[in-house]
């Protein structure tokens, strides 16, 4: 019975990968985006919630494109923890997106069933439902004509919102050395309110639903210091894959350091250290190698992990799972 549900398992997570990569016309990216994906996996998996021994709570901020009026910042808290002698994983996420006049605020709730198998293997299928809040700001809206009267009707008087549900799926396997997820985590389209479409915004594309593929592992180098590829790939059917390579190194006294490279040829440096078994942070510095385009402009991201041990776990000192 164990072998034909590990041959089912197998079989799922094969055929929904295929599926969304041959789907997916392989350049467009999500608003909400994080350099070090690795520290806030809950946000694009739903199936990753209750799959570490310990309760994790997490704190993050991206500023992108430092210099530039009206680029992006986003800010995520999350937490997740298993529930323990059952094989259920919970979480909830709140976190916000600011663009120009454009505001995001999104909250959801996570539910992971767990399939636990032999040799620590775990596979996990989840589930996430939540609100999005929609803003335009048009109050924030500056004009350069000292003779504007702020009477221009493609420009409303008054900053609009909305607020819909939506929900989200995912699929994770994990072992000790690897771990590999893919999920749909936002499947209705929220799209921005305008005074013509109030109460019209909320619709289901399955051409601009964004999948995401993660995985890596851990190799040891030798017995002080472990390395973390990882990779994470997401596209929807509308627009080409894009992707984030990431390579850590950590060390047993709780320096990590590396780098990545995504898609339109943006690199990174991370850097990160644990004060003790419970409290990590990390810092991570983006830069684009196509300066000719988009200017010598940084992107900034820093994330703060607490881990919090639960009632018979064998939690010790995890540096990545």
């Amino acid at each position: 019975m164990n072998k034909r549900r590990h041959i089912i398992i197998y079989f799922i997570l094969t055929s929904i990968i295929c599926l969304s990569l041959t789907c997916s016309k392989l350049s467009a990216q999500e608003n909400i985006l994080f350099t070090n994906y690795n520290n806030n996996k809950l946000f694009i998996n739903p199936a990753f919630s209750g799959s570490t021994p310990y309760m994790e709570v997490s704190m993050g901020y991206h500023k992108q494109w430092t210099g530039i009026d009206g680029a992006p910042k986003s800010a995520i808290i999350s937490a997740h923890a298993p529930l323990n002698n059952r094989p259920v994983g919970i979480g909830a996420m709140i976190y916000s997106n600011k663009i120009g006049i454009l505001n995001e605020t999104g909250f959801f709730a996570n539910y992971a069933y767990k399939i636990n198998m032999p040799k620590d293997r775990v596979f996990s299928l989840g589930f996430q439902a939540g609100m999005v809040n929609k803003e335009v700001r048009w109050s924030e809206v500056t004009t350069y004509d000292p003779n504007f009267t702020g009477d221009d009707p493609s420009i409303p008087n008054m900053n609009i919102s909305s607020i819909a549900p939506n929900f989200g799926l995912g699929a994770y396997y994990t072992t000790p050395k690897f771990h590999l997820g893919f999920s749909a985590p936002r499947l209705l389209q929220n799209t921005y309110p305008h005074e013509k479409n109030l109460g019209k915004n909320l619709n289901f594309e399955f051409n601009d639903i964004y999948f995401y593929i993660n995985s890596g592992m851990l190799l040891n180098i030798n017995s002080k210091v472990q390395a973390a590829p990882s990779i994470l790939l997401f596209s929807s059917l509308n627009s080409t894959t894009n992707y984030n390579i990431i390579l850590n190194f950590s060390h047993i006294n709780g320096i990590s350091a590396g780098g990545s490279f995504r898609s339109e040829k943006y690199w990174s440096i991370n850097t990160g250290y644990e004060f003790n078994s419970k409290l990590g942070i990390s810092y991570s510095f983006e830069n684009s190698l196509d300066k000719l385009k988009r200017g010598d402009h940084t992107s900034h991201e820093i994330f703060l992990n607490y881990k919090i041990s639960l009632k018979k776990s064998s939690y010790t000192s995890p540096r990545f799972f």
